[in-house]
């Protein structure tokens, strides 16, 4: 039932969160952020934070193989790594035309970080469809995990740019926190959850036996 809840709360928010800020920020006068920002939303928040969920739904097993929730999983994560990217050069080239910094604020770090450990995580990942090794499906699932707090935090950083304080009142703003942040707690508590549980049944048997555990009804 927890983890039941965590998903719909999880899908919820990541889908309101999208919409709401994607109409917002498609209408922008500053093309450059708005552009940007429809990317990142799109792509590295939404694509990843659903890639982490759909692998794992109680739901989704009931009308989809495991092969093609992989698959989706798959999609997903490559098609928020091309989004992002997209959105990431949209802002670079902009940047560089005013001559003016980039990556030297915490939302602008958190979110090459981030980046870069969802590329981390989908090169991994195409490193199991060929074999599949304990360690690496941790690392994966890791860098994954680890990727999406990092972009979540670069999109609360976000939450305090001058153009988001242009176009909500304080208001608005404080609810996004509130939701970025509980969008976050649940996709993590929820991927969180499947990973302990996933990494227990991949321990080999002998290792349970040696501490005197009973496999089946650690496994239930």
């Amino acid at each position: 039932l927890y983890r039941i809840i965590l998903e719909l709360l999880a899908h919820i928010l990541l889908i309101a969160i999208t919409v709401v800020m994607v109409k917002k920020t498609s209408g922008l006068d500053d093309h450059s952020s708005g552009q940007h920002a429809v990317y990142a939303i799109l792509g590295l928040f939404l694509c990843v934070g659903e890639s982490l969920l759909v692998c794992h739904s109680w739901w989704l097993g009931d009308f989809i193989s495991e092969n093609r929730l992989n698959l989706l999983h798959m999609v997903l994560g490559m098609v928020g790594l091309w989004l992002g990217l997209v959105g990431i050069f949209a802002k670079s080239i902009f940047k560089s035309k005013i001559h003016e910094p980039h990556f030297n604020s915490k939302h602008g770090l958190c979110g090459l970080l981030g980046f870069l450990l969802i590329a981390g995580a989908v090169a991994s990942g195409f490193a199991l469809v060929c074999f599949t090794h304990l360690a690496l499906h941790v690392i994966h699932r890791l860098m994954g995990l680890c990727g999406f707090v990092l972009l979540s935090c670069s999109q609360w950083f976000a939450l305090n740019l001058g153009f988001v304080r242009r176009e909500w009142n304080s208001w608005k703003i404080k609810w996004l926190r509130i939701s970025t942040l509980a969008a976050t707690i649940s996709v993590v508590s929820y991927e969180f959850l499947c990973l302990c549980r996933d990494i227990v049944h991949l321990l080999p048997n002998s290792w349970f036996k040696a501490i005197g555990l009973k496999i089946d009804r650690l496994h239930n």
